[in-house]
């Protein structure tokens, strides 16, 4: 690996200057922000929407999601969140795509888990196997969509293909899940398509940067 590995040429630029150009500020504030959110969101649904905590949770998040926007579009001169990017119009509708493609990903992880424990009676071990899949169908669609586009500069197609296998994923989950029939390898199947949606991830970071 060494006699092939080309390593980029580390800066000779001073430490302090460029422990300078990170946004603790917006990192920390962003962070404390999502950790009121979902404390709120867990406190609300367990416990009561009228609590003191959770609307307290809840301001906390208001006030400091504020906070971090002011920051990024203000005060950091290097933000992460920059507004060129943020607000440009020709992404919007990525960035809605990813967010609700993630959502319903993500949701459909933890019900499948709950599907196979409560409904097919299997041990938390056994549906944890039954998932593998699903990483599976992630490593090949993030990886394998960020090497195709590295390689021919294209990603408008694989983005296509990559939501149209998601749909069909989840798709296939809903009807092995008693729609149709119950079938454990039918799951597991739109499991693996469905996570091919994290092209989007390696497209984003290529027409971002």
């Amino acid at each position: 690996m060494s006699v092939v590995l080309r390593l980029p040429k580390t800066e000779s630029s001073n430490f302090t200057a460029k422990l300078k150009r990170v946004d603790f500020a917006g990192a920390i504030t962003l962070v404390l922000a999502v950790f009121f959110l979902l404390f709120s969101l867990d406190r609300g649904g367990n416990v009561s929407w009228n609590d003191a905590l959770t609307i307290a949770s809840s301001v906390a998040f208001g006030v400091l999601f504020l906070i971090f926007g002011v920051i990024e579009l203000k005060l950091a001169s290097e933000p992460f969140a920059p507004k060129r990017i943020i607000f440009n119009r020709s992404l919007i509708a990525s960035y809605f795509v990813n967010f609700f493609a993630m959502g319903s990903g993500l949701s459909m992880l933890f019900h499948v888990s709950l599907y196979f424990q409560a409904v097919q009676r299997k041990t938390a071990s056994e549906a944890g196997l039954w998932l593998l899949p699903s990483i599976v169908g992630s490593v090949f669609g993030s990886l394998g969509g960020g090497l195709i586009m590295q390689s021919t500069g294209k990603y408008y197609f694989l983005t296509l293909v990559a939501y149209i296998a998601s749909f069909a994923g989840t798709t296939l989950v809903t009807l092995m899940t008693g729609v149709v029939i119950q079938s454990s390898t039918g799951i597991a199947l739109g499991r693996f398509l469905d996570p091919t949606g994290p092209f989007e991830a390696d497209y984003s970071s290529k027409v971002l940067s």
